[in-house]
């Protein structure tokens, strides 16, 4: 059985030899730029980063039970607030134990202060201390969050809850620096729905920024589902293939029934969008129930809509200018104009901050450009296929897929290109087309 992609590249080919006229008499205006003219154009990988970085030191928690003891969380959990910190890239993480400190538990307890000049010594901008009491499957984790250069203490928080949820506990924490010090909150513990699996053992998961699990929500014995996306209030949608016809589910309803379904996603205002195939070409439809509204009608095939945050435009891949590229238009529809370069352009993803969109170029790598189609910048390259770049709901990462590392796993960078590295790495299987939900989590 074809996957999605190769799916809609023979759809592409196929309405290419029939009606490529056609579509160009309705093609709208070219993006600015001789670079958008020219198919051959190497397009600059920013790997660089642009954000401020701070030296940020996490030792090792303590107990604060007297005569207790910690077990192997006191390690864990400091490296999973250090790799969630990381994934930002406005962090640089230090090595805490290049510190001279002499007390451990300085600025966990009264009789013992934070002591600065040690940390100072190091390069430390910022300094984390974390204390724990477990008792059974209970769990007190008591954090602190060190200002070395100015030296005071700028956050000081205690959790209480099962054990089991201790990396929900360091979501939070996290998103509680990225507060302080960059003035906007983490979206740490936010949901990304993705794709599990290959051909027609394909299902549906998800997972939790920040927790390194998955759970499945959806499969089926009937065939594949693909396709799934994220919407307000985390309402889910995803197609899949039950038996001779594609089915369409959005809030577990199945809300369309029977031609193929092509890339489902929510407008801001919690419809449904989503390709539907035809005899000769592919519009995109709005979904009220099982009702379904033509929203595009050019001689072409229109898919992958992504909208702007306040609803009113749309980006989309179109054929209608030759290649496949990325176009913007009005959300109720009408012609585009085409954002992309020459070549093949697929996927797009409109920021929530609305002042980017990110595309695959090629089949290969990933792009941003503003959506007027200026500031064109690619962020990764020679690093196998990377495929469904979606932003995360403050605009300050991207998730995608990638085989880079010799299986396909969902990887994620900051929103300049830096910090590229796996997701859920100890997931193992096939993980692919994840969709970022544009809800942060609770604070």
């Amino acid at each position: 059985m074809f996957g999605f992609k190769r799916l809609i590249l023979i759809i592409l080919a196929l309405l290419l030899t029939v009606g490529v006229a056609r579509a160009q008499q309705q093609q709208g205006p070219e993006a600015p730029g001789d670079e958008f003219a020219n198919p051959s154009v190497l397009i600059p990988v920013n790997l660089s980063g642009t954000f401020n970085r701070f030296n940020i030191a996490i030792p090792a928690f303590q107990s604060l039970k007297s005569g207790g003891k910690v077990d192997q969380n006191a390690q864990t959990l400091p490296a999973r607030l250090g790799k969630n910190l990381d994934m930002t890239g406005f962090f640089q993480i230090l090595d805490p134990r290049a510190s001279l400190e002499a007390d451990p538990m300085g600025g966990l307890i009264e009789s013992s202060p934070f002591n600065y000049a040690p940390w100072a010594q190091i390069g430390a901008s910022f300094v984390v201390k974390g204390g724990l009491t477990i008792s059974g499957s209970k769990l007190t984790m008591e954090l602190r969050l060190f200002d070395v250069s100015v030296g005071e203490q700028r956050l000081a928080k205690r959790y209480n809850g099962p054990l089991k949820e201790a990396k929900r506990m360091i979501a939070r924490f996290t998103n509680d620096i990225l507060l302080a010090v960059t003035g906007e909150a983490g979206v740490f513990g936010s949901k990304i729905i993705f794709v599990m699996g290959e051909k027609v053992n394909k299902s549906i998961s998800m997972t939790e920024l920040g927790l390194d699990e998955a759970e499945g929500i959806f499969s089926s014995k009937k065939g594949p589902a693909t396709q799934p996306t994220l919407g307000p209030g985390n309402k889910a949608a995803w197609a899949y293939r039950n038996g001779r016809k594609w089915e369409l589910m959005s809030g577990g309803s199945v809300v369309h029934s029977g031609e193929t379904v092509f890339s489902p996603a929510f407008m801001p205002n919690g419809s449904l969008v989503a390709g539907l195939s035809g005899r000769v070409s592919t519009h995109l439809y709005v979904f009220s129930g099982r009702s379904a509204k033509q929203l595009t009608n050019g001689a072409s095939i229109e898919l992958s809509p992504t909208f702007s945050p306040d609803g009113s435009r749309m980006a989309y891949v179109s054929n209608q200018g030759g290649a496949p590229g990325v176009y913007v238009t009005s959300s109720s529809g009408g012609v585009g104009a085409r954002i992309s370069p020459g070549g093949t352009s697929t996927d797009p993803s409109w920021s929530p901050k609305g002042d980017k969109i990110v595309f695959v170029h090629r089949q290969r790598d990933i792009c941003v450009v503003n959506p007027d189609g200026s500031g064109l910048v690619q962020l990764t390259g020679g690093q196998g296929r990377n495929l469904d770049p979606s932003f995360s709901p403050d605009g300050r990462m991207i998730v995608f897929s990638s085989d880079r590392g010799g299986r396909t796993q969902l990887y994620i960078m900051s929103a300049n290109g830096d910090r590229q590295q796996p997701l859920i790495p100890e997931v193992s299987g096939s993980q692919s087309q994840p969709s970022w939900s544009p809800d942060k989590p609770e604070q």
